[in-house]
């Protein structure tokens, strides 16, 4: 008797939705700092990441508006897939107006691997390369 009643509440629990549903892609960065297309004054010198599940993140890259990219450096040890907060510190403040783009990797339980991207800005005028402005040759009327 007693099995005729677990099997059904168990078979009821696995066909929930809650229990079948995968985490959406866009859905496992809960929040950042800074956030995803934002706008943020010179000066940062970390970078955080909430994801909605435990992750184990691989690694963190920022691209720089020359093109170039930092390593950020975790704060503290990764605890193993066991953690959702994650806290880099960068190897200079970001004083260079411009775009930059965080990307990261990860894994979790709902994904082998994600590449995730954070496009930000940092106000101010951008520096324009000085080939940009060429002088133009002048000319004598």
């Amino acid at each position: 008797m007693r099995g005729r009643l677990i099997l059904p509440a168990l078979a009821a629990v696995l066909a929930s939705p809650a229990a079948a549903e995968k985490l959406d892609a866009r859905a496992m960065l809960v929040a950042s700092t800074p956030a995803k297309d934002s706008t943020v004054e010179a000066g940062l010198d970390t970078i955080t990441l909430t994801f909605a599940e435990p992750a184990e993140v691989i690694s963190v890259t920022l691209r720089l508006p020359d093109d170039s990219e930092m390593a950020p450096v975790p704060e503290a040890p990764a605890r193993r897939g066991r953690q959702k907060d994650y806290r880099y510190r960068l190897l200079a403040p970001l004083e260079q107006p411009g775009s930059y783009a965080i990307s990261y990797l990860l894994i979790s339980k709902s994904f082998k691997s994600l590449n995730g991207f954070i496009d930000f800005q940092i106000a101010g005028e951008e520096a324009v390369a000085a080939s940009e402005y060429a002088a133009e040759p002048e000319t004598e009327e």
